[in-house]
């Protein structure tokens, strides 16, 4: 991880996933053992069709990781199963989560990173729909973390904004069963309080979920974060957050981007500021000055 940025290591409740392109290189889940913890790549990956496979490692690496050098035999394998996952790419591309992951590394790492206003806490996003049974909601999203405006890190500490980032790869992806619409009515269902409360619930546990792996990526002391923040204690978080949209290779001749930024204005755009991320040039990196509310979007379009 400290070596290769084509890497992004991202922690759940109870395991860690590190990916590759999008996909999953290695998951490590906890054991009751607390020194031990099972690993394992997703094998869909191996194929066994292709012409060109690279030999499969044998034996494979174990299943079990509970030694220094049960974790140097994951780590020589890497090479070769990043090649299965390039294969299968090549054939079942993946782009949109490929592109989530050039966000992650303009914004973290580099001097890119050092300079952008916000920093991808996770990827793949996701709460499980038993906690909060009485949603029947199994809510996802793309990117979540913080703005932390490059203007004030020299600060030791200071309030950051909750981010929900929705990734879109190519205008079909808008209209498509997860098209933005579909989203957008997710993320509002996701910030609505129930009677009487200030905030959701599944709000609120996004919030804790992030600061909890902030403060665990900080202390890893890995190239998760930028370093601009590694420092950095949170003193509070702002209640309202905000929505950034990521519109990638939309076709300037399509109508269709317009068409459905349209059909967001009566949803009622309440719990959250939405914005468009637009750039100067060609890259991922994310400046608050270049993010654009939806509503003058819309207009700078029509």
């Amino acid at each position: 991880m400290q070596h290769d940025d084509t890497l992004s290591l991202e922690i759940r409740n109870g395991y860690v996933d590190i990916y590759y392109r999008g996909g999953r290189l290695l998951g490590l889940h906890a054991q009751a053992n607390p020194n031990s913890f099972s690993s394992q790549f997703d094998k869909h990956y191996l194929g066994d069709s292709e012409k060109f496979l690279p030999k499969r490692p044998e034996p494979p690496p174990p299943s079990t990781i509970k030694t220094r050098e049960d974790a140097s035999k994951w780590v020589d394998v890497f090479a070769v199963y990043k090649q299965f996952m390039d294969i299968w790419f090549s054939k079942k591309p993946k782009i949109e989560r490929e592109y989530q992951q050039a966000v992650v590394r303009d914004n973290n790492r580099h001097s890119t990173g050092e300079a952008s206003d916000y920093v991808v806490i996770d990827i793949e996003y996701a709460q499980s729909a038993h906690a909060f049974p009485e949603q029947q909601a199994n809510y996802r999203f793309d990117m979540v973390g913080f703005r932390w405006p490059a203007k004030d890190k020299t600060m030791a500490s200071s309030i950051a904004t909750p981010v929900i980032i929705e990734m879109k790869a190519g205008d079909s992806s808008l209209t498509s069963a997860g098209g933005l619409e579909r989203h957008v009515r997710d993320i509002e269902r996701f910030l609505t309080p129930g009677p009487g409360e200030g905030m959701s619930k599944p709000y609120c546990l996004m919030r804790r979920e992030l600061l909890r792996m902030f403060e665990t990526k900080k202390r890893l002391g890995l190239p998760s974060l930028p370093k601009r923040i590694r420092d950095l204690d949170i003193s509070e978080l702002s209640a309202r957050p905000e929505v950034l949209l990521v519109i990638a290779n939309h076709q300037p001749s399509s109508k269709i981007l317009a068409r459905e930024l349209k059909k967001l204005k009566p949803l009622a755009l309440q719990h959250a500021d939405y914005f468009v991320a637009t750039v100067s040039y060609a890259g991922y990196a994310l400046f608050a000055s270049n993010c654009v509310p939806i509503d003058n979007f819309v207009a700078q379009m029509s």
